[in-house]
Formats: C-alpha cells, sequence, structure tokens
C-alpha cells in the first residue's frame, strides 16, 4: 500500500489565488503573493500579467511537490485528502 493525495489542482489554485496580496514595488512592477505559502510569489508589469503569473508558479510549484513528495502549502478552503492505494507489481 502507498499513500496518494487527492484533491482538485484548479479549485486549490483559484482558492490560493483568491488569498494573494498584490503591491506594485520602488520599479512600477507588481509583486504578487500568496501569504503563508512559501514560493507562491510571482511579479508581472500589470496586474493580470502578474496574476497569470502567479497561477503559472502555484501550478508549476504544487505539480513538483507531488513529484518529489513534499508538503503542499495548506490553502483556506481546500482539503487535501491522502488515501491508501494498493500498489501493483509486475
Amino acid at each position: 500500500m502507498s499513500k496518494v493525495r487527492v484533491f482538485l489542482l484548479s479549485r486549490y489554485v483559484e482558492a490560493a489565488l483568491r488569498h494573494a496580496e498584490y503591491e506594485r514595488d520602488e520599479n512600477g512592477m507588481i509583486i504578487a503573493q500568496v501569504p503563508r505559502a512559501a514560493g507562491f510569489f510571482a511579479q508581472g508589469e500589470t496586474f493580470e500579467e502578474a496574476r497569470e503569473n502567479l497561477r503559472d508558479v502555484i501550478e508549476g510549484n504544487v505539480l513538483l511537490a507531488l513529484q518529489l513528495k513534499l508538503p503542499i502549502p495548506t490553502i483556506k478552503g481546500v482539503t487535501i485528502k491522502e488515501q491508501d492505494v494498493k500498489t501493483v507489481t509486475s
């Protein structure tokens, strides 16, 4: 038996984006970040660009965490369940 994490990636990303904070830096770039979610930050020349870049970063970080069996940051409103699955061997 092994464990898998079960959740909808699209729902997770949308929830993370709802919690995102945006601010303009001294060079005029928009900085986007999700509080209390290490690695969930991006930038862009406009709000829309920063938001789309942040979406890509969140998806990429979650997929990498799944591949490497690392923790995924907790996002309010999203439950990540762990389930046992039977391992098939050849």
